[in-house]
């Protein structure tokens, strides 16, 4: 990995750990269905003007557009969808912590399906991560009642989980067809399939006659413009450059920032759990990025 690919890395960690935020503000205002959608089309409007701006990029979007129609679908809509139906009693930093399930489906996919095998550091690297989620996802978990209703809680994770396979099969089938089409064309040809798949969602579930504030409309179109448009096109290159298990890792790393986002602007806990956890995720991360310090420094 790049000096450049880390520092898209990095990025791409804060822009995603965010978008709980700004769910945790738009959500109750929106209703979940109406969130999700909004999302997705501001993200598919914001696509519409790279593609004005950028004539280069309309290159292959015609001829692939099956592929992207696929892509959007996984990559978007519906894990945009099951994340919003989880969203309704799972809280953000347990959603956040779901998200680190897509580098593991992303390098069973990639090693089942298209044969790309991974190296021990990686899947040791890996299963770290995965400890590190686990210590994370019981602390969200347990903390506040002091136990655990698997009952009530089973099918809303089942649902997050699920996104998190939809996540790993966007990215698999964009590294693994989509090589030739730039970052951008894919995102864009994606998101604006998606919006129109979306549209219909959010005409039916906006909650019309509704008071909207404008911190809610506010994180409802930062969510969509950044942390859905801008951060696709930076993941597509990601995938492109280092490959989808490599790239999707980055969901490690993701309830960390979200951990201390939720801590500085929604004034949630931060208690030991999530730090330990956060110090074995980071460890995790390193090790199934396949990082060196040193070929860092020379990149």
């Amino acid at each position: 990995m790049s000096r450049r690919d880390l520092i898209i890395f990095i990025t791409l960690s804060f822009m995603w750990s965010i978008s709980f935020v700004f769910y945790r503000i738009g959500v109750p205002e929106f209703g979940s269905l109406a969130f999700a959608s909004l999302r997705v089309i501001f993200a598919g409007l914001t696509m519409i003007i790279f593609l004005i701006v950028s004539s280069k990029d309309h290159a292959g979007i015609k001829e692939r557009w099956k592929i992207l129609t696929i892509v959007g679908l996984f990559s978007a809509a519906i894990p945009f969808i099951l994340f919003s139906f989880s969203a309704q009693t799972v809280n953000a930093g347990v959603l956040a912590v779901m998200n680190a399930a897509v580098p593991m489906m992303s390098g069973f996919i990639a090693s089942t399906f298209f044969n790309e095998r991974l190296t021990k550091k990686q899947i040791i690297g890996l299963i770290i991560g995965v400890i590190g989620v686990v210590i994370l996802m019981s602390e969200s978990l347990f903390n506040e009642s002091g136990s655990s209703d698997l009952s009530s809680n089973l099918l809303p994770l089942g649902y997050a989980l699920l996104g998190a396979v939809g996540y790993a099969v966007g990215a698999n089938i964009t590294r693994n067809y989509l090589e030739d089409i730039s970052p951008v064309a894919i995102t864009a040809g994606s998101l604006i399939i998606a919006s129109l798949v979306m549209l219909p969602v959010a005409a039916y579930n906006f909650p019309y006659g509704a008071s909207i504030s404008v911190k809610a409309w506010v994180s409802v179109i930062c969510i969509g413009v950044f942390s859905t448009a801008i951060a696709l096109v930076f993941m597509n290159q990601l995938i492109k450059s280092i490959g989808p298990m490599r790239a999707t890792s980055i969901t490690l790393v993701i309830p960390i920032f979200a951990i201390i986002l939720g801590y500085l602007l929604l004034g949630e806990a931060l208690d030991i759990g999530a730090i330990i956890g956060s110090i074995v995720i980071l460890v995790g991360t390193y090790l199934s990025l396949n990082l060196s310090f040193k070929s860092l420094g020379k990149s």
